[in-house]
């Protein structure tokens, strides 16, 4: 079976490392499929893909495609904005026309030289372009990793051509409840993300020194919602209650992304720690390339997200290498864990809430043992990457034989 993925992009971030993980899951599960890989531009993802034997493609997408970013796609509430956003979206899709036909053609060829079974499109600008090249007679699959209805402009678009699509797969109960809504036509299937259990595994067990420092991080871009800020007046409370408690409080992460204003910088987050008292409590790890080090170095991981998640990878991925995790319960992050069994959930954007459940951790090493062993459990039994392999196997079966 010959199957093509098509990925708007080259980097890798969170919807490219779970294509990364399906396209090791399924050679794993049926070692003689055929996995092509379109990509819009250049990066890592190739060279990660082409270790796995996928055969990629680099089509790179007109410039002014790329900058169609969330800002063009977002509206508000108000009249006024809404007929604004719709405008300014027209103007850039009209500007994008003459150079995207060119793409269409050339993406559209492509297609018919490989002459794939089925076609697995990984973001919402490969969803445009497989529907919009004319893709006919060949079964598409949308994943779906975000929330479409927060985009009110771009659902009414991938409303209007989701016929194009035959199947969807939604990451999380929460994302799929938001498709058949947003997308009322198109068949939807939960398949939740994986990690691969064996990279994502609990350190080999050391004897603590005597000057033991527990490490409590937030693993995330510097993207807004991800709660740095939460996390930093959380740490603060912790502090000022606590002054003599051995902990040190850990920001992993950086500004990888280039929609301005939607990102804190890493002074602004400095700043903010210097302005609550805790600068010397504070570490600023950057972005870490081999993650897996960082979860197993840190003792307590906290997800602090302010926005409902649509998974939380991070969470799966901390939880695998067996470490007790403080999630934000809300959306899909909601879904992977018992509360107080295998993880500990807290209210979103309460500072309050997130210090009560890092210091109960903090001073309560047998529930840290207990969670951590439960999260290793849940991770092995529901979010292993050979299950993953079975499930999209399964649909790609289906679709096949439809």
């Amino acid at each position: 079976m010959k199957i093509l993925f098509v990925n708007p992009i080259g980097a890798i971030g969170g919807a490219e490392k779970v294509l990364l993980t399906i396209f090791a899951a399924l050679l794993n599960t049926q070692p003689n499929l055929q996995l092509y890989l379109i990509v819009g531009t250049d990066g890592a993802l190739i060279k990660e893909s082409e270790k796995l034997g996928v055969q990629v493609t680099l089509l790179k997408l007109p410039e002014e495609f790329n900058q169609l970013g969330d800002s063009a796609f977002k509206s508000s509430n108000k009249g006024s904005s809404k007929a604004v956003s719709a405008l300014m979206l027209l103007l850039q899709l009209i500007k994008v026309l003459p150079s995207i036909n060119k793409y269409f053609q050339e993406f559209h060829q492509l297609i018919h030289k490989i002459n794939p079974d089925l076609i697995h499109s990984n973001g919402i600008k490969t969803h445009l372009l497989t529907a919009f090249a004319g893709v006919k007679d060949t079964p598409v699959i949308w994943h779906i990793h975000d929330f479409y209805g927060s985009r009110p402009l771009m659902a009414k678009l991938l409303k209007w051509i989701s016929f194009r699509a035959t199947l969807g797969i939604a990451i999380s109960q929460a994302v799929a409840q938001d498709a058949k809504i947003t997308l009322p036509r198109l068949p939807i299937e939960v398949i939740y993300n994986a990690v691969d259990i064996n990279y994502f595994s609990p350190a080999v067990p050391t004897t603590p020194c005597s000057n033991f420092i527990l490490k409590v991080g937030l693993v995330a871009t510097f993207a807004r919602w991800k709660g740095q800020d939460i996390f930093l007046e959380a740490a603060h409370q912790i502090v000022k209650a606590h002054p003599n408690l051995s902990v040190r409080f850990c920001i992993v992460g950086g500004a990888i992304y280039k929609t301005r204003g939607s990102q804190f910088s890493e002074p602004e987050l400095k700043n903010k720690a210097s302005d609550l008292g805790i600068t010397e409590r504070i570490d600023f790890i950057g972005f870490q390339q081999d993650i897996v080090k960082i979860y197993r170095w840190l003792d307590i991981i906290v997800h602090a997200s302010t926005q409902p998640e649509p998974f939380g990878l991070a969470i799966v991925e901390a939880m695998a290498c067996g470490k007790p995790v403080v999630v934000s319960q809300a959306g899909g992050a909601a879904e992977l864990f018992t509360h107080n069994y295998d993880a500990v959930g807290v209210p979103p954007r309460e500072p309050t809430a997130l210090a009560a459940a890092i210091l109960d951790l903090l001073e309560n090493s047998q529930k840290r043992q207990f969670i951590s062993k439960n999260a290793r459990h849940t991770v092995t039994e529901h979010f292993n990457h050979e299950r993953l392999g079975q499930q999209i196997l399964a649909i790609y079966s289906a679709l096949k034989q439809d």
